[in-house]
């Protein structure tokens, strides 16, 4: 079976950058797997991401579900979903939360026609998935920055990607919505779906299936047991 996710001695640049923001970088994560990516800023961590995703140019291979992401950019991006670092909404932000989850669908139905029922009901079901039904009708902008966080897990069910890709999830969050955060990130992992996580908080380190240390632009796959890690995360990230 194909891994979702692998890179294999990846050299990727970023148009008018300073070098190279990864160097040979190979990784590859099963079906079903959580993985992080772990490292100082500045690593390559965000790259690998964006590699995957078609949006850095490469050179070596970059695999989504055994797919050549530079020569199937569009198939791999509707396969994958992928949450920004540090996203937020604010208060005036024009929008409800069920819209926000609506858009992972954007594509697939014709615009500008009124939301076919079977989509509300579908971005409705994935908020129900995450805990937030209650807030399908509020403005985006009044939901905390966790349930923020979890609204856009749900645009990625609703979307029907298969895996997920995200980036410094727990970013600004305080200790309790980054614990109810990690919490619905391995409920996803639970039923299946495969999480590759660029993390600087340990909330997820024990859990992991896999993990990478990312510096320079060059990835080490580290050794469980990587509950271990908690003790030493200052010093390896930098901090």
């Amino acid at each position: 079976m194909d891994a979702p996710l692998e890179l294999k001695e990846v050299w990727a640049a970023y148009p008018g950058g300073r070098g190279a923001a990864l160097r040979g970088a190979s990784l590859r994560l099963p079906p079903g797997n959580l993985g992080l990516l772990i490292g100082p800023n500045g690593a390559g961590k965000t790259t690998i991401l964006e590699v995957l995703l078609g949006f850095v140019p490469y050179q070596g291979e970059a695999k989504a579900f055994g797919l050549e992401v530079r020569d199937h950019p569009r198939e791999v991006r509707r396969r994958l979903a992928y949450m920004p670092q540090a996203l937020f909404f604010p208060p005036d932000t024009p929008c409800r939360t069920l819209d926000l989850v609506v858009m992972g669908r954007f594509g697939l139905f014709r615009p500008w026609r009124r939301l076919p029922k079977e989509e509300r009901e579908r971005a409705l079901a994935a908020l129900e998935h995450v805990g937030l039904a209650e807030k399908a009708d509020w403005p985006l902008g009044h939901l905390s920055g966790g349930q923020q966080r979890k609204a856009l897990l749900a645009r990625a069910l609703a979307k029907g990607a298969e895996a997920l890709l995200l980036d410094e999830p727990f970013a600004s969050l305080d200790p309790e919505a980054r614990l109810d955060l990690a919490q619905a990130i391995l409920g996803l992992r639970e039923e299946g779906f495969t999480i590759l996580a660029v993390v600087h908080e340990e909330e997820l380190l024990s859990q992991a299936d896999r993990v990478w240390f990312v510096r320079e632009g060059r990835v080490t796959p580290l050794s469980p047991p990587f509950s271990r890690l908690a003790e030493a995360w200052a010093s390896l990230c930098g901090r």
